[in-house]
């Protein structure tokens, strides 16, 4: 299927989570390293309205440790966006507020390593997958089919949605390969 997204941006994940916040709907956004989590949530937020509900959460974000760290501080201000990212590298107590506050459709987008693929329920009504590519042991590799299937598998779960979309970003030259692989294979 083929999407219309209106061109707001010059950045396609931004142009479907606008697309995506739009519907009302929310996504979770699949990304190759904490960095990207983190970078790519900076952007996102950039083009929202900051959200005053959602202060208490970014204020909770805040102290979950006794100093915050710039991490604390820059996560704090893109769920006052409406915009979290989720890794490994944050606290579990950091991580349950992330995970609640999109549960109760607080935090409408999550920018996220494949973590956040396997094991949780969650409202995604899209998963947008950055990249399909990932620096392994032979420098930039394709992913297994197996975790493309869990990130996709985490948008239109039954207790959410009646359907959701999996929407892959990627360069023209890779579409025949992803679609033969990932896709139809």
């Amino acid at each position: 299927m083929i999407l219309k997204i209106p061109k707001k941006s010059k950045d396609d994940v931004v142009n479907i989570v606008l697309d995506t916040i739009s519907m009302k709907k929310q996504a979770l956004v699949f990304v190759a390293s904490k960095i990207s989590a983190e970078s790519t949530a900076e952007l996102i937020s950039k083009s929202l309205q900051s959200n005053d509900e959602l202060k208490e959460i970014s204020e909770k974000i805040l102290t979950a440790l006794p100093k915050p760290t710039s991490q604390c501080e820059k996560l704090a201000k893109c769920i006052k966006q409406g915009v979290a990212f989720h890794h490994s590298g944050l606290i579990a107590e950091q991580r349950e507020l992330i995970e609640d506050s999109f549960r109760n459709n607080s935090v409408k987008i999550i920018c996220c390593t494949p973590t956040l693929a396997y094991g949780l329920d969650l409202p995604a009504f899209r998963t947008i997958i950055k990249t399909m590519k990932r620096f392994g042991n032979h420098g930039m590799q394709y992913i297994p089919v197996l975790e493309y299937q869990q990130m996709a598998g985490r948008s239109g779960r039954p207790k959410y949605d009646s359907y959701g979309e999996a929407i892959i970003i990627s360069n023209p030259e890779d579409k025949s390969y992803l679609i033969e692989n990932y896709i139809n294979g």
